[in-house]
């Protein structure tokens, strides 16, 4: 069975000549914007060719020939987090409430995650990828957006479910899979379809959704996600996963003209390229018997310790700060909330992470001059007045990362690796 088959045995045959043509056009380009670190103003000021997504808050379209937004200093800085705006949908969509300890299980690189982290910052996320080195790369994207609510781990899914069942009050699963929406941003996934990878996918999803399941507190909620077109690996999974969990009603999505419905599943929403600016998802949220009891509450303007958290936590001579009450031992953890520092004999030295997260309030300001041999790695000079220690300095407001000051020296801490 070819892919056009595939698609034809659930959709109209008009629909899917629409939808393969849709897929032969150019695809789109979109963000979302870290209004912790910039204002909606401020960024449309700067990028005056931006358009606004209707839908989506603080999401925008924008035209990569016009603005190559993924070699900006911009992006490397966190003020914006470049994604699919079909991708985005499934945590814009998600009900959030505060204290909610949500998993994210298939994270990697980190577009779910970091647009709830942004969504709602009184939560709690643990956002875990099986591959390691894929979750070295969610890890760095959490760094230079300066969120501090995700501990990133790397954990198989059947430790998960050993040690943290019924734990989460909402869980992301963004199932890996054959990739048909990504076929304008990837050819080789296109390519690489086939009919047996389908089925391959499908069974793999279904033993995701029943792990979920386990996982799920009474009265929670799971959102269900792929990136591919094929029923048997949307609907068929639904539908399977409901027949055998009786436990549990789908939730219906809200409407709207440009998301397709399917008669078997009305509840739950396609994303096709060919009515939706975007490149294509399937999302369905499935909400599980019983009341959800409440999480305690954070208070991000309270002050439990000297940075504010309720936990610090040193580890390999890194210091991080966190406010998840959840056991956590059992997790592979890369990065366990936010990376105060690191210390150096007995010196604790502050992260470009810690830099993303503070305000530029108090930080040095770097003229034009200043900013290019900063981002080059090169050591200022500049009268400061400042006692020597470490402090933050920005460019438009925007903090870059830290400097040692030492008199009128400034020795530079930004991370090497984005040096340029």
């Amino acid at each position: 069975m070819n892919f056009k088959e595939n698609l034809e045995e659930y959709l109209p045959k008009e629909f899917v000549d629409s939808l393969i043509d849709s897929m032969q056009k150019d695809r789109t380009n979109s963000l979302v914007l870290n209004t912790n670190k910039i204002s909606n103003e401020k960024f449309e000021k700067l990028f005056p060719q931006v358009i606004k997504n209707s839908l989506i808050k603080n999401a925008y379209f924008y035209d990569k020939n016009v603005y190559d937004f993924g070699k900006s200093f911009y992006f490397n800085n966190g003020l914006f987090y470049i994604m699919d705006t079909a991708s985005m949908l499934t945590s814009f969509l998600m009900p959030i409430n505060d204290g909610d300890n949500v998993l994210d299980m298939c994270a990697a690189p980190g577009g779910k995650t970091i647009f709830l982290a942004l969504k709602n910052r009184n939560i709690n996320i643990i956002s875990n990828d099986l591959s390691y080195e894929r979750s070295l790369i969610l890890s760095s994207n959490i760094e230079k957006m300066g969120l501090d609510n995700v501990i990133v781990c790397s954990n198989t899914i059947n430790t998960l479910e050993i040690y943290y069942k019924t734990t989460f009050d909402k869980i992301i699963l963004d199932a890996p899979c054959s990739g048909s929406a990504m076929f304008r941003k990837n050819s080789e996934m296109e390519s690489d379809w086939n009919y047996n990878k389908v089925l391959k996918c499908s069974y793999e999803q279904s033993s995701l959704l029943d792990q979920a399941a386990n996982m799920l507190k009474p009265g929670g909620i799971i959102s269900y996600s792929t990136c591919s077109f094929s029923y048997e690996e949307d609907e068929k999974i639904i539908i399977d996963f409901l027949n055998k969990h009786k436990e549990f009603k789908t939730i219906k999505l809200p409407d709207n003209k440009s998301f397709y419905r399917g008669k078997n599943l009305p509840d739950s929403i396609h994303i096709f390229p060919n009515i939706f600016e975007g490149e294509g998802q399937f999302i369905c949220q499935l909400k599980k018997d019983g009341v959800l009891e409440a999480n305690n509450k954070i208070n991000v303007t309270k002050k439990f310790n000297e940075y504010g958290f309720k936990y610090q936590e040193r580890i390999n001579d890194k210091l991080y700060v966190f406010n998840n009450d959840l056991n956590l031992k059992h997790l592979t953890i890369i990065r366990k909330g936010l990376l105060i520092g690191d210390y150096k004999k007995d010196i604790l030295i502050p992260s470009f992470h810690y830099a993303h997260y503070l305000s530029s309030k108090d930080s040095i300001a770097l003229n034009d001059d200043e900013i290019k041999k900063y981002l080059h790695g090169e050591e200022l000079t500049k009268e400061t007045n400042l006692k020597t220690g470490f402090y933050p300095v920005s460019y438009q407001s925007i903090n870059l990362g830290f400097v040692h000051v030492v008199g009128n020296k400034l020795k530079n801490l930004y991370p090497k690796g984005l040096r340029h």
